[in-house]
């Protein structure tokens, strides 16, 4: 019997119903391969530069090929070697920052204020102009003009053309369709999208030489209260919206229609987030999949979608406790042929890489919980679990050079778990070794949890029951 081994995380309200999970694990499809899917480990971090003491509040790579974090209170710049420079001090020392450019400057937003870098001087300043708002929630890009939304206000402004400097008095207007408190003015793939806590406005340009900006049509009944989860990729729009009916629903726009792309196991834990406003997002590329990460507030992991399966998982570090927390990343960007992340714990920037098995020195444990086996409640033995799974990776010395899967069981719905039971998959180059679980007993439900925690090459293809 073939087991469904290559699933997501979908975790339901009642765990007999349904209690999957797959953990630092990524489903991948291959119509010509032995099996169809089969389940990849997600990469490992190998540290790149250390920019101050404060955690990474937000990273940007810019087109003149200078990439910038913020650490703490202050802006850095890193070099291809990795080496910090500091570029200037921000007002505030924590919380989400947004950065944008124009070509000529970088624009940094902490929740508060702007503040211009502007790359010929290397001369950081805040935006002192008396036109600007006092207080602004994030910085965008669009046509030329940077974008802010003035905190507690419908209102957004646009800068002059290529000076976020300059800002006029008449250079504003206010999103109209609904009295909701403005969230983030963003790029919506050409657009001006004004998300509201419970409704999106598009505007577009027209050219207007006193405000070029005007409303595209009424606005889509769906908003965003954590407006840091809004993220532009490739030519679709992501984030976690909200309405009028609840918030927690992940959605995803092509063109100016929102489709919603979360599962009720996905929503389930978005909803019990307590500060959804916390809520950030960020995103990468590997191998042909694109991904959107959900992280920041208190979830217990890091939520991921991959664009290319359609499907939902989780990121996780591994605490020294042994529980999971969010993974490290709070902020990504592709620089010096790398993907470069931000720690959400001190200042430290890594390389996003699959070829490191561990993040930066601490491991992995990679999980996969497997659907539910019942067969109209009848009682069933189980004889042996058989993974196909690449053997012979293991390390030439140290950990990992004897690595082993573990399993453990459920015969009550993923409510209680046996003891682990480990096998060994092979020192490097012994190809053949065979990962067989047996006598695994009798129930009439049966779950399997198999996981791994050793820093080798993770690629699991297939799971028979016999």
């Amino acid at each position: 019997m073939k087991l469904n081994l290559a699933g997501g995380t979908y975790t339901e309200r009642s765990l007999p119903l349904d209690a999957q999970r797959c953990i630092n694990l990524y489903p991948i499809n291959d119509k010509t391969g032995s099996e169809k899917t089969a389940l990849y480990g997600t990469p490992g971090l190998n540290s790149f530069s250390t920019a101050g003491l404060g955690a990474i509040r937000g990273c940007f790579a810019a087109a003149n090929d200078r990439a910038f974090v913020v650490s703490g209170s202050e802006l850095y710049e890193l070099d291809s070697a990795g080496v910090a420079t500091s570029r200037g001090a921000l007002l505030t020392s924590a919380g989400i920052c947004t950065l944008e450019d124009n070509g000529f400057q970088l624009a940094i937003c902490d929740q508060q204020k702007l503040y211009i870098f502007t790359y010929l001087t290397n001369v950081l300043v805040q935006v002192t102009d008396p036109d600007f708002p006092t207080s602004v929630g994030a910085v965008d890009f669009i046509d030329g003009y940077f974008i802010v939304n003035e905190n507690d206000t419908g209102k957004f402004y646009i800068s002059t053309l290529y000076d976020g400097l300059s800002w006029s008095a008449l250079a504003f207007a206010s999103a109209e369709s609904s009295p909701d408190e403005l969230k983030r003015a963003v790029n919506f793939v050409g657009y001006a999208g004004l998300f509201g806590a419970k409704t999106l406005e598009v505007w577009r340009n027209t050219g207007d030489s006193v405000f070029p900006f005007s409303r595209v049509s009424s606005a889509t009944q769906i908003g965003t209260i954590s407006p840091f989860t809004v993220i532009s990729i490739d030519t679709s729009v992501f984030w976690v919206g909200s309405n009028d009916q609840g918030n927690g629903i992940v959605y995803k726009a092509s063109g100016l229609t929102p489709t919603r792309i979360s599962t009720n196991a996905i929503e389930l834990i978005l909803q019990a987030v307590s500060d959804p406003s916390q809520l950030r997002s960020w995103t990468y590329q590997k191998d042909g999949h694109v991904f959107y990460i959900i992280t920041g507030s208190d979830l217990e992991t890091s939520l991921v979608y991959d664009i290319s399966t359609e499907l939902w998982h989780e990121r996780a570090y591994l605490n020294s406790d042994g529980t999971y927390g969010q993974h490290l990343g709070t902020c990504a960007m592709y620089a010096f042929g790398k993907t470069l992340v931000g720690s959400r714990v001190d200042g430290a920037v890594y390389e996003l890489t699959q070829d490191v098995y561990a993040d930066d020195t601490n491991p992995i444990k990679r999980v996969r919980v497997l659907t539910h086996l019942v067969d109209e409640l009848k009682r069933v033995r189980y004889n042996t679990l058989t993974l196909l799974v690449e053997t012979g990776v293991g390390l030439q010395t140290g950990q990992g050079s004897a690595p082993v899967i573990s399993l453990r069981v459920s015969k009550d719905g993923a409510r209680t778990w046996s003891d682990y039971i480990t096998i060994e998959i092979g020192a490097a180059g012994k190809y053949q070794t065979e990962v067989s679980f047996r006598r695994l007993g009798i129930a009439q439900e049966m779950t399997f949890e198999i996981s791994i925690s050793d820093p080798v090459k993770v690629s699991w293809i297939g799971a028979y029951l016999k």
